[in-house]
């Protein structure tokens, strides 16, 4: 008769176990849509403006996107067409918040604009609005910034627009003291 010990037999015994199933969930959160605000208007300040009655010659005035770069007038013939700065202007300014920490947004620029007469009679020239400029007041190293801008820790950035004002033709009369405007849009998107 054969002897088998308890160790042998519970050798032979297949191995009873058991499996339980745990279910789960897999769940995101998209949020592609960010605060972009428009904290203080492009302000070209006071001047004095002529326009070439010939149409050729046109003088600009330029509001850089740095906080720390003064106004600048230009003409390419001062006879004939000047901007004079009598109270100086500034950059637009705008805060964007909740994006991804470091995140990168690219700035569509816009596209040139007219800067109209408002409530002056008809024939009074209009100005050119262009040459946009950028500079990041804060989100990561303050400083010029060309189609890309970059969040902080936080996800947020604090920039300035800047852009050149610039005379159009004086054939059918002259610039006239009053209010002139026009609206742009910059875009930015990740």
């Amino acid at each position: 008769m054969k002897k088998y010990s308890l160790l042998s037999i519970l050798a032979a015994m297949p191995v009873l176990t058991t499996a339980q199933p745990a279910e789960f969930k897999a769940s995101v959160t998209v949020k592609n849509v960010f605060t972009f605000e428009n904290t203080e208007p492009l302000s070209f300040g006071t001047i004095r403006a002529s326009g070439d009655t010939g149409g050729v010659e046109t003088a600009t005035l330029i509001i850089s996107a740095n906080p720390n770069t003064a106004p600048r007038a230009a003409s390419t013939d001062v006879a004939k067409a000047e901007i004079a700065i009598l109270e100086p202007g500034s950059p637009a300014k705008f805060t964007v918040d909740g994006v991804a920490p470091y995140a990168s947004l690219t700035i569509t620029d816009p596209t040139e604009t007219d800067v109209l007469p408002q409530s002056l009679p008809p024939g009074t020239p209009s100005f050119k609005l262009s040459a946009f400029t950028y500079y990041v007041t804060s989100g990561t190293t303050p400083a010029a910034a060309t189609t890309t801008l970059q969040a902080d820790a936080e996800g947020k950035i604090a920039f300035n627009v800047g852009a050149t004002l610039t005379t159009e033709s004086a054939d059918k009369g002259n610039y006239l003291d009053g209010e002139y405007e026009g609206t742009f849009n910059v875009e930015l998107s990740y």
